[in-house]
């Protein structure tokens, strides 16, 4: 955890405001009823990850933003964790899952039907946020991440037995896709170097490889199982992941990306060793 900590410290100041934005994001969404839902569902923050990846990625290009490039970061951030946001309620929906981080789900608590419009009503937020905007990236970028997420879920129902090829395949689209976008969003905003940004978006892709295997041998998915995938595959996506971004300068920032590459391992371990 200590690792995690060190990652977010070096952007705290940009995360606090992220996510005060998102504890007030619900009274742009309150209409009467719906209030109850969104309070509800936003009273339990996640770790923001996500946004976290935006930030030190255009830090460890520019660690000194313009007033504007700063307030370009901070709506991508707020976009990006309303998305993830969605996206985990619809998998709520999906997989009938009735707890998330230590509290029932909306589909456990208000129905199907009420989460599911809650997913779509953040979804939309989203959009809008990244529409506004004065570039189309984050709008284009995000947009085919949510295609290439829901093609990988779709798949993944549909091939329940699939091959190692096609399981490696579907985590990237479901999970790495979106920390690389991230990744390579934050790059952009930094005005960063054509080798610098596919850098970037090569590190949080893997990144997105090493978090859902990680993940995939604790809940001990059947697919893994079958396909003798075990944590030995992460930590070969760690060291491409180290890779990546070896040709960035150092400093705070690509120090934070790298623990995030060992804080998801040493989290894996941390976890059998208390089972």
């Amino acid at each position: 955890m200590l690792r995690f900590i060190e990652a977010s410290n070096a952007v705290r100041k940009e995360l606090n405001e992220v996510e005060n934005i998102l504890k007030n994001i619900d009274e742009d969404l309150i209409k009467g009823a719906s209030k109850e839902v969104f309070e509800y569902f936003f009273k339990n923050s996640g770790k923001y990850l996500r946004p976290m990846l935006i930030l030190l990625s255009a830090k460890a290009i520019k660690p000194d933003m313009t007033i504007e490039q700063r307030v370009h970061l901070i709506n991508l951030c707020v976009a990006v964790e309303l998305i993830h946001s969605a996206s985990l309620i619809h998998d709520d929906i999906i997989d009938n899952d009735l707890f998330r981080r230590g509290q029932k789900t909306l589909n456990g608590v208000y129905g199907r039907k009420i989460a599911v419009l809650a997913g779509d009503a953040l979804f939309a937020k989203a959009f809008n946020i990244l529409a506004s905007m004065t570039t189309r990236d984050g709008e284009q970028v995000m947009t085919q991440v949510v295609e290439k997420m829901c093609v990988a879920e779709i798949e993944q129902a549909q091939y329940s037995e699939g091959s190692r090829k096609e399981y490696l395949r579907i985590i990237e689209g479901k999970t790495a896709v979106f920390m690389s976008a991230c990744c390579k969003l934050g790059a952009l905003v930094a005005n960063a170097g054509r080798e610098e940004v596919v850098a970037l978006e090569k590190y949080g892709l893997n990144l997105g490889m090493v978090y859902q295997i990680t993940d995939d041998c604790l809940d001990g998915d059947l697919n893994a199982i079958r396909n003798n995938i075990t944590i030995d595959n992460a930590k070969e996506f760690v060291v491409k992941a180290e890779l990546d971004v070896e040709g960035i300068e150092s400093s705070i920032y690509k120090e934070g990306l790298t623990n995030l590459l060992y804080y998801v391992i040493e989290s894996y371990d941390s976890k059998v060793k208390k089972a």
